[in-house]
């Protein structure tokens, strides 16, 4: 498989008036293992992550990349880094998250157009997509869903570990939220959101690398990221957590939904998310075992690919 770093400028679509662009990493199959029209996946990760999440290779532990995963059954995987986040622009004129969510509906009309271009084929050969399919992992759902509803440009949509209904982490009753964000409140094993995060069946080693934070918003590891999406410029009180802060562009969302929860998430009630979507014909609903809110570190973590990969193909012939 081929990988190529293509940065697109997304200065219009944020409209502040500041330059900006963003980074993602384009995963293509060999022409011969490549589908005739393959399926095109955006992934865009949640808050304290890079788009390294969707590419994971930590050392001495192979098969926890889910780029490589699509690829091999002859699909195209995009993982995306948000602005302020990764190597993407990190803004500095105030914006919203409309602003984020515009920005990576830029991105992946860049990207298509340049698959489509044979840009991004080693051998030059142009790359039509069966469909295009938006992946929005936690705080990734969040700027995903506010993206499609007011510039959709995605085919299908699957929201990983996001309720269009509340967000809201299973925070442990004694947690001191502002020790926690600050670093003081443990690392480790002993951050206080590792059991929402990873399953015990999870590989310890790769846990602790994950919640080794200390003190930042990600981990120190290549898959961590200092800010959530959008950066320290965001400006207004709107953020993820709550209910109904994306009840509107939710309702508004069009094409085929996938839900998919790990046993362990911030989804209180995975079953009734079908109810936020009221303006899609098509909403999936998956619960997968041995998995926690990172579902790419779980045990299962292929049989959710294997999921995805089986709906987005039935969204595209859709």
């Amino acid at each position: 498989m081929h990988r190529v770093v293509v940065r697109s400028d997304v200065t219009a679509a944020v409209g502040t008036g500041e330059t900006l662009r963003t980074a993602a990493t384009v995963v293509v199959p060999e022409p011969s293992e490549r589908a005739a029209r393959p399926v095109v996946y955006f992934g865009f990760p949640g808050g304290g992550y890079s788009r390294g999440y969707y590419d994971l290779h930590p050392p001495g532990h192979p098969g926890y990349s889910q780029a490589e995963h699509h690829v091999g059954r002859g699909d195209v995987f995009v993982a995306c880094d948000h602005l302020g986040v990764g190597e993407s622009d990190v803004p500095e004129v105030p914006l919203d998250f409309e602003a984020v969510g515009r920005a990576n509906a830029a991105t992946a009309r860049d990207v298509l157009r340049r698959l489509a271009a044979g840009e991004l084929d080693p051998e030059g050969a142009p790359i039509e997509a069966a469909a295009a399919v938006g992946l929005g992992q936690s705080f990734g759902g969040f700027v995903l869903t506010i993206g499609q509803a007011i510039d959709p440009c995605f085919d299908a949509v699957g929201m990983l570990g996001w309720s269009g209904i509340e967000t809201m982490p299973p925070w442990p009753e004694d947690v001191d939220l502002e020790a926690m964000f600050t670093g003081t409140a443990g690392d480790g094993l002993d951050h206080p959101m590792r059991a929402v995060f990873h399953h015990d069946a999870e590989v310890e080693e790769l846990v602790v690398l994950d919640m080794t934070r200390s003190g930042g918003m990600g981990s120190r590891a290549g898959w961590g990221a200092d800010h959530a999406p959008g950066g320290p410029a965001v400006s207004g009180a709107r953020g993820p957590l709550g209910p109904g802060v994306v009840a509107v562009e939710a309702a508004a969302i069009a094409v085929p939904v996938l839900v998919l929860c790990g046993e362990i998430d911030v989804v209180a009630d995975p079953w009734s998310e079908p109810t936020a979507y009221r303006g899609s014909h098509d909403v999936t609903v998956a619960v997968f075992g041995q998995m926690a809110h990172m579902h790419n570190f779980a045990p299962t973590r292929a049989d959710a690919w294997a999921r995805i990969h089986s709906w987005a193909h039935g969204a595209a012939d859709d």
